[in-house]
């Protein structure tokens, strides 16, 4: 809300209200996409500590395990398994930032 063109819009004498869902709103998607699409790989990384902490069976204990024991394929396999997950979810984010802005079509 501190841009160019919002204080320029203020400074034309429009109410706060118009100021934010005329120049304001527009511009939320994309910025709430991007954040999105950063914290999956924190997700992923949460899953571990999560699992760990509550004792609970999944993706994330599994690693622990597979390191603890050294057992290379697994611990390829979850490598390869994370990267793919968030290179997805980073193709999503790009799919979804050019149905949002038309400029990027």
């Amino acid at each position: 809300m501190g841009e160019d063109y919002i204080r320029t819009a203020r400074a034309k004498g429009l109410s706060e209200r118009k100021v934010v869902l005329r120049h304001g709103m527009p511009s939320t998607p994309m910025t709430l996409v991007t954040q999105l699409g950063k914290d999956i790989g924190l997700m992923l990384g949460g899953v571990i500590v999560i699992e760990q902490v509550y004792g609970l069976q999944g993706v994330g204990s599994l690693a622990v395990q597979t390191v603890r024991n050294q057992d290379r394929p697994t611990i390829i396999g979850m490598v390869l398994l994370g990267g793919l997950f968030i290179a997805l979810c980073n193709i999503i984010v790009d799919l979804l930032y050019a149905a949002l802005d038309p400029r990027l079509r």
